[in-house]
């Protein structure tokens, strides 16, 4: 279970791997990779050309004391708060992604294609014979590689 749940920080890796100028050394490449989480995924992705380490440093260092103090807070409210107010919250995690996919989304509308099919296809899989019996995490990484190896293809990004 915990292999398949992380199996997107491989996925994001790679993605990243695409945002790290030709000449940063190999250190800086091993200290970035050790940065990748949802959030740093989220905004170096969105970051026009490459990353520098300094970037992928800093945005590690704030979301990382954000996300702690968020936590704090969480446990503390959760605590304080009503049983149904705390399941109804839980949707807040499906607002930030789809917070983080829509700005790209609206901006090219070759990734507008790629969400779409992603909703498209995971709808279709959860109830697809053979595949709705696969666990939830392994029909997403499953579809991400293969909603994002067919949008390389057809649509690879030109680069200098």
């Amino acid at each position: 279970m915990c292999l398949v749940v992380n199996l997107r920080y491989m996925l994001m890796s790679a993605a990243l791997s695409q945002k790290i100028a030709p000449g940063t050394s190999w250190i800086h490449r091993v200290l970035m990779a050790c940065c990748v989480t949802d959030e740093v995924f989220g905004v170096s992705i969105a970051h026009p050309g490459y990353c520098p380490p300094a970037y992928t440093y800093s945005a590690a260092l704030i979301s990382t004391l954000f996300w702690a103090s968020g936590c704090a807070a969480g446990i503390i409210a959760g605590g304080m708060l009503p049983t149904n107010i705390v399941a109804a919250l839980s949707v807040a995690l499906y607002g930030m992604f789809i917070a983080i996919i829509m700005p790209p989304a609206r901006d090219d509308r070759h990734v507008l294609y790629a969400v779409a099919a992603s909703f498209a296809l995971s709808g279709a899989c959860a109830v697809a014979p053979v595949v709705s019996s696969w666990s939830s995490g392994t029909r997403t990484i499953v579809l991400t590689i293969v909603i994002s190896a067919v949008a390389a293809w057809l649509k690879p990004v030109k680069t200098d």
